[in-house]
């Protein structure tokens, strides 16, 4: 992936991350936008670690996306933001186990 491609994806993921806060809507475009940035950013790659390793890779990628957003949303915005992205963050480990 390209740096060019890598902007994209994590522009796209924070546009849609702001337009969800903000709206409510276009929810499942903003976690598809998020997943995409995710594996844009390797997060998802395996490692010597394996599941936790990913899953913590997964968080901190997320957690750039939410100080991208800080600027443009209010407290209340934000915070819906950071429980969304916990989330998607987390949700590849519950499609392992089975919980989904």
């Amino acid at each position: 992936m390209t740096d060019n491609e890598y902007s994209k994806a994590r522009k796209a993921a924070v546009d849609a991350l702001i337009y969800w806060a903000k709206t409510g809507m276009r929810e499942f475009t903003m976690r598809d936008a998020v997943n995409d940035y995710l594996e844009a950013s390797g997060a998802n790659r395996p490692s010597i670690g394996g599941e936790e390793t990913i899953l913590s890779h997964r968080k901190i990628a997320a957690n750039r996306l939410a100080i991208d957003c800080i600027y443009v949303l209010s407290k209340e915005e934000l915070s819906k933001v950071d429980r969304e992205l916990e989330w998607i963050a987390s949700d590849f480990l519950m499609q392992d186990l089975g919980i989904r």
